[in-house]
């Protein structure tokens, strides 16, 4: 099997090329560098927004080459280099108000990202995840706090997170589906961190959305198109791009609807596999 006809390679970061917003390996870093310069597209596609995510694809020499990515989950496409978006898919104000609003009333802390680098409207009510306070994680962003009262005055927002316990975790879900905002908004779920993370997109939004019209905007077609995953947010990916990579350490629903296999992140997975199946010359 050679994958000869590759022209853009879009891979996840964490658990697929990083560890812990690390590069797990320096084989990773050569391979996709390699391939770049044969003048393979390579992107990142991450759920991180541009202002973390385009700190991470440099690591890769994209900005240095193609200059383009996907950041929060699909929502944005800009380049690398410099926040320059060619595509941003925004949430509706109104549902915006009554988001934020229900999330105050549940007593569930929120931050409402915008398209606007580390910039995020907060419902003012405290954070407390540890993990996250341990490495002053809110600190990192431009936090406007909303007026309470009224819930007004949002623009150009593109995602919500939550934080929820325990206890505020089924009303939530149960407003989520009653009120039929799995019609509007896509949801993801997050163990990652001592405290259950949700995120919340424009519906039309997903990293899977996000490679077609990044290939679009490139004029490279589907069966060109290679991409890597390991984790629950990259279903959308493996359900619309027929060659798919799933990580070694891949969740099993992306291992089951992958059309290949590789070795871990760890082991350098992504590399072995370009250097096997894309590399020219190998």
């Amino acid at each position: 099997m050679k994958l000869t006809n590759i022209k853009l390679i879009a891979t996840d970061l964490d658990g697929t090329i990083l560890e812990h917003g690390k590069i797990s390996n320096q084989f990773d870093l050569e391979m996709l560098k390699k391939v770049s310069e044969q003048g393979v597209h390579v992107a990142v596609v991450t759920g991180q927004g541009w202002s973390s995510g385009s700190v991470r694809a440099k690591m890769f020499d994209v900005d240095k080459h193609s200059n383009i990515s996907i950041f929060s989950n699909g929502s944005v496409i800009s380049r690398v280099s410099s926040f320059e978006p060619t595509y941003c898919e925004t949430i509706d104000i109104e549902l915006v108000k009554e988001f934020m609003q229900k999330m105050f009333e549940l007593n569930i802390p929120t931050l409402a990202y915008t398209k606007i680098p580390a910039h995020a409207y907060w419902n003012k009510l405290d954070i407390n995840v540890k993990s996250l306070k341990e490495r002053n994680w809110v600190d990192k962003y431009d936090i406007e706090a909303v007026d309470v009262e009224t819930f007004e005055n949002y623009q150009d927002v593109i995602q919500f997170m939550i934080f929820v316990e325990e206890q505020e975790e089924a009303a939530m879900l149960e407003w989520f589906e009653t009120t039929n905002k799995s019609t509007v908004l896509n949801k993801m779920r997050s163990n990652v961190e001592s405290t259950p993370i949700y995120e919340f997109i424009n519906v039309n939004a997903s990293k899977g959305n996000g490679v077609l019209k990044l290939a679009e905007l490139l004029n490279v077609k589907l069966d060109e198109i290679l991409i890597f995953g390991d984790n629950m947010n990259d279903i959308s990916m493996f359900e619309v791009i027929p060659n798919s990579v799933a990580m070694g350490n891949s969740v099993p629903a992306i291992k089951k609807i992958a059309k290949y296999e590789t070795d871990t992140n760890l082991n350098g997975g992504v590399g072995k596999f370009i250097q096997k199946y894309v590399l020219k010359g190998e």
